[in-house]
């Protein structure tokens, strides 16, 4: 376990790399795409306490880190991008409204962060965005994009509430609980190996078509998610470093695997790539932001 926490990026990359070498699940893709997502989210639930004291300490500053980061924020990007892009402005759109990534609570550990801030903000990220990627995707793309609301909502439902509810019981089990708890890292390695090798397999032919596309891609994705990390530190300037570390993870650390699972079965062309290659930089990113983080612990 030590090993799998130590190169967790580095096997992910190697996965999503695999893909380009691997043949595709042709049909099956998108039921093993959303059974991979959902063993995720199964796995993360696990990790968070949802006694009501513990949901309520910092409570405020959650919903108000959630309220600009997952909904405000968002939009008034998307209106003002959209002026020279549609096609960016909804890529923006959708990579800002994926809740907070079941990885964040163990990254806030790793980088000097405070877990149970991040497991609060994972979980009422992760259940709000049944409500609002549906919700918000409706009301500003309208029918520039076919995002069927229904198809999308039931999508989220069996992707974030059923493995909530299936867990529930399952988790006052002691044995069950303890082995969730203490290979969680493996559960979700396994899990979001078998996503980054379904969905590049799926796409190898159209990222192999367009290598200077991908490029432009890749640079933009990392500027993207540095941006969303720096955004999320400079939130709460005042509140203590080990707070403001937790914002920055929690914001650009992302459920990239939702994303890319949306796109997959929903998205089609440019923007099904553009979140291909940003699960890539997802992993890539890690590394720069945590010799940040770390540096930034320092006295």
């Amino acid at each position: 376990m030590k090993q799998i926490n130590r190169f967790f990026s580095v096997i992910l990359l190697g996965a999503c790399l695999a893909g380009m070498f691997l043949p595709s699940f042709g049909e099956h893709t998108a039921i093993v795409v959303i059974i991979s997502l959902a063993l995720i989210i199964f796995s993360s639930f696990f990790q968070i306490n949802l006694s009501f004291q513990s949901l309520m300490t910092d409570f405020k500053i959650s919903v108000q880190f959630i309220i600009v980061r997952f909904i405000l924020l968002p939009i008034l990007l998307f209106l003002v991008i959209d002026q020279f892009s549609s096609l960016a402005a909804m890529i923006v759109l959708l990579i800002l409204l994926l809740p907070s990534a079941v990885s964040s609570p163990a990254f806030s550990v790793l980088f000097g962060g405070k877990a149970d801030l991040s497991l609060k903000i994972l979980l009422f990220t992760s259940f709000l965005s049944i409500l609002t990627i549906p919700f918000i995707l409706r009301l500003l793309l309208g029918a520039s994009a076919e995002v069927p609301a229904g198809s999308l909502f039931l999508t989220l439902l069996w992707t974030i509430v059923m493995p909530f509810l299936i867990h529930l019981p399952l988790r006052r089990l002691k044995a069950v609980s303890t082995i969730m708890h203490q290979y969680n890292s493996l559960f979700t390695l396994i899990c979001l190996c078998v996503l980054g090798i379904t969905v590049t397999a799926k796409n190898k032919a159209t990222i192999l078509e367009n290598p200077g596309l991908i490029g432009i891609y890749a640079v933009a994705s990392l500027l993207m998610y540095g941006i969303m990390y720096l955004l999320g530190f400079l939130f709460m300037p005042k509140k203590d470093a080990g707070t403001r570390r937790t914002l920055a993870i929690s914001s650009g650390a992302n459920n990239i695997g939702l994303g890319v699972t949306i796109a997959t079965l929903f998205f089609a062309g440019k923007v099904n790539v553009y979140l291909i290659v940003s699960q890539i930089m997802w992993v890539l990113v890690l590394i720069p932001v945590r010799h940040w983080l770390l540096k930034e612990r320092k006295p």
